[in-house]
């Protein structure tokens, strides 16, 4: 197909309005003596560039063209782009392999796998969710694509593990994203997480195994009422290697409905942040005027030359050039971010196009045509997006990212989206009411433990960034770490840790360093101390006297 053009947003003044002008009564006198007319002036405002942005990327309804002339019983070939967005059409979608150039792929019917469950995904402007029965429809499979070793490891089960590799259950697990997904399962996205699908492929586990503990990223994919049947068969395959469980990200309906009436531990360490579209003060330029200015200046033709684009799979088909040129600007900033010495907490590697029918992206071109950033959205399953990554290249001109989130506000502002999950912030302290399931002396030792734990990473740059784009708390939520019942095992605690990039080894010596400078400077500072007392009394000594000298009376004689 051919490459789709970048939108060119002219940021500029529009909608003129007339004013009539103000004048004194003596004006009006004299104009009226001679017959003249009231003055009228034409001036311009200036629109919101939200609706600049909104209308541009909007205004992009191409076609999405049938897969090489194989029957469409979705008929994509005219769905727009609202259209995904609203309601998320997993119509004849794009599967990704390792290497993240996308292929149109179907299941044969006499493919030996189990087949996709048909998942309703649809939901209504006004927050209400209608299910509208879909059946991703894979074509045309594309075997190679697909790294096949150790994808089916245990034959004999039915509920079995799988990776994103593997083909024959991208279906099933592509619509219970879909369905169910949160902010929390970025994981999906991350070739080193696997996943459990239970035998009526009605339900998913996305995991990560770290010190024997098998660590589940988020809720489980599935109803509420599925949990307890989907957590057994887990159980029972966790059992034979000799796995335990965790869960990292849960939410509290997973604690409502599951952890707490089976007496599981819970401890609070995160809030998911979100912006709404429909209410944002940065977007509708109640605040932030520097960000705005910034974004004008970068779209203005004559200043930044910026222009952008907006591209979905499903909607568009597939562009191998344009996802490899995705792809390089995420290898480039990761590389950049690898090489910082700063610590980094919960990294979390992408292939943004491995479950392509529920991502939409946004990129920005510079003046040259080349591609300098892009924002990927991911679909939830509670209707709203999950924005992450939200990128610039290395040597871009500043305020890429920021353009970027600004334009995927603004296009889900115009398809009536209220919920756009920005990640989640991992909390600076906990307090006891934050632990459940533990006794009172544990539940403190496991805060401050948290403390230390915690206190190294850069969290406060984390939440100054969030706060500089106003989040909805109204709609922030808080994210959970859930342990079976008992007191969790030390392999447990170095899972978690593992999984949020602490190292326990770094911490222990760099509170040496710590320890060891505290001490040399309380040295110093004594020495300084003991040398100025030494002046002190040096000057506080009584000045010794010199004897006293007979001195001649030279006042003369008293008169006779």
């Amino acid at each position: 197909m051919q490459s789709i053009p970048p939108i060119t947003v002219t940021v500029g003044d529009s909608n003129q309005t007339i004013i009539v002008t103000p004048s004194t009564p003596e004006k009006r006198m004299r104009r009226a003596r001679k017959g003249n007319h009231l003055a009228v002036s034409e001036s311009k405002t200036k629109s919101l560039l939200s609706n600049e942005i909104g209308d541009a990327l909007m205004n992009q309804l191409y076609a999405a063209p049938k897969r090489d002339d194989h029957d469409d019983p979705l008929n994509t070939s005219c769905v727009s782009l609202l259209d995904h967005l609203q309601k998320n059409i997993a119509a004849t979608s794009v599967t990704s392999c390792a290497s993240s150039a996308s292929y149109s792929t179907r299941t044969a019917a006499e493919s030996a796998s189990t087949p996709g469950t048909s998942v309703g995904i649809g939901e209504a402007l006004d927050g209400t969710h209608t299910q509208v029965p879909i059946d991703i429809d894979f074509s045309h499979t594309n075997t190679e694509c697909y790294r096949t070793k150790a994808t089916k490891k245990y034959g004999g089960d039915k509920a079995i593990v799988f990776s994103l590799d593997d083909f024959k259950t991208m279906t099933a697990i592509e619509q219970l994203a879909a369905q169910h997904g949160r902010v929390a399962h970025m994981g999906i996205l991350d070739h080193s997480y696997r996943f459990f699908v239970n035998k009526s492929r009605t339900g998913a586990l996305s995991f990560k195994v770290q010190n024997g503990v098998a660590v589940v990223g988020g809720d489980p994919l599935c109803s509420p009422d599925a949990i307890a049947e989907l957590l057994s068969e887990f159980a029972a395959y966790r059992r034979r290697h000799r796995w335990s469980i965790a869960f990292m990200g849960a939410s509290r309906s997973f604690l409502r409905d599951y952890a707490h009436p089976n007496g599981w531990t819970t401890i609070r360490f995160a809030t998911e942040r979100v912006l709404n579209p429909q209410t944002n003060d940065i977007l509708l330029e109640r605040n932030g005027k520097r960000i705005t200015t910034q974004n004008r200046q970068l779209l203005n033709p004559r200043k930044g030359g910026i222009t952008l684009g907006v591209y979905a799979p499903v909607v568009h088909g597939t562009d191998p050039q344009l996802q490899s040129e995705l792809i390089a600007i995420y290898d480039a900033w990761r590389a950049e971010r690898n090489c910082s010495t700063s610590p980094q907490a919960f990294i979390t590697v992408y292939d943004p196009f491995a479950l392509p029918a529920l991502m939409t992206f946004i990129y920005t071109r510079g003046a040259d045509g080349m591609i300098n950033g892009f924002a990927a959205l991911r679909h939830l399953g509670s209707g709203g997006y999950h924005v992450d990554p939200c990128i610039a290249a290395p040597g871009s001109p500043k305020g890429i990212s920021d353009l970027l989130l600004v334009a995927a506000m603004a296009l889900l502002y115009r398809a009536g989206v209220s919920y756009l999950g920005f990640g989640f912030e991992p909390l600076n302290a906990l307090v006891r009411e934050d632990v459940s399931g533990m006794p009172a002396p544990l539940g403190r030792f496991t805060c401050n433990l948290y403390g230390r734990a915690f206190h190294r990473l850069p969290i406060g740059g984390k939440k100054a960034y969030h706060d500089k784009f106003r989040p909805d708390s109204a709609q922030d939520s808080a994210l959970y770490l859930v342990f079976p019942p008992g007191i969790p095992s030390p392999r447990h605690l170095l899972a978690m840790t593992h999984m949020a990039n602490i190292s326990w080894r770094k911490i222990f010596w760099a509170d040496v360093r710590g320890w060891a400078l505290t001490r040399r400077s309380k040295a110093a500072a004594k020495g300084i101390e003991s040398l100025d007392e030494k002046k002190g009394a040096k000057r506080c000594d009584p000045i010794e006297q010199t004897p006293k000298t007979e001195t001649l009376d030279k006042s003369p004689p008293p008169a006779p």
